[in-house]
C-alpha cells in the first residue's frame, strides 16, 4: 500500500480491491497489473471516500455473471449504499460522444461486496430508471480497452 500524507489527518492509500464475476472470469494481473491496482481511499475516523478504477486490459474472461469488487472497509451496520459509477468501452473515443455507459454500484447491508449495475428505462410508462446486472456482455461486450470508475463515501463499521 502506498499512503500519502493530507494536512488533515487523513491519508490517501493505494489498495486493490477485489475483482469477481461468475460464469469463467479470469484475468491475468498481479500486483501492478491487476485490474484493481489503481484504486485508492481515503480515511478519516469512520469517513471514507474511495474510488475504484478497473483496468480490463488483463482480463481475459469476463465470464457470464455480474461483474463484483470490493468496498476498502465493512460499512455501518445494516446500511445499504448506491455509488456512481462508469464504464468507458474504449479510451480513444470522447465518453460524452460515445462509448460509456452510466453504472451504479451497490452493497447490501452487513457486506462489502459492490454489484455493479447498468441504468435503463422500463419497456412500460411511465418508464422509470432501473437497474440491470453488469456483466461481461450485457449491455454491451466488454473488451480489454474497457475502464470502469466507481466512487463515493460512506461511513464504516
Amino acid at each position: 500500500m502506498i499512503h500519502i500524507t493530507d494536512p488533515v489527518g487523513g491519508q490517501v492509500v493505494r489498495w486493490t480491491p477485489t475483482l469477481t464475476a461468475n460464469g469463467g472470469f479470469t484475468f491475468t494481473g498481479t500486483d501492478t497489473t491487476h485490474p484493481c491496482y489503481n484504486s485508492h481511499y481515503v480515511k478519516v475516523g469512520k469517513l471514507i471516500s474511495f474510488y475504484i478504477e478497473i483496468d480490463c486490459s488483463t482480463i481475459t474472461n469476463f465470464g457470464t455473471g455480474q461483474i463484483k469488487t470490493e468496498l476498502p472497509f465493512m460499512p455501518l451496520a445494516n446500511s445499504m449504499s448506491h455509488f456512481a459509477a462508469w464504464a468507458n468501452l474504449d479510451p480513444a473515443v470522447n465518453p460524452d460522444i460515445a462509448g460509456h455507459i452510466i453504472l451504479q454500484a451497490d452493497h447490501l447491508a452487513n457486506t462489502k461486496v459492490l454489484d455493479l449495475h447498468w441504468l435503463s428505462a422500463a419497456p412500460a410508462e411511465p418508464k422509470p430508471v432501473r437497474e440491470n446486472m453488469f456483466t461481461g456482455t450485457s449491455p454491451t461486450t466488454l473488451s480489454p480497452t474497457t475502464k470502469i470508475y466507481i466512487n463515493g463515501t460512506y461511513i464504516a463499521a
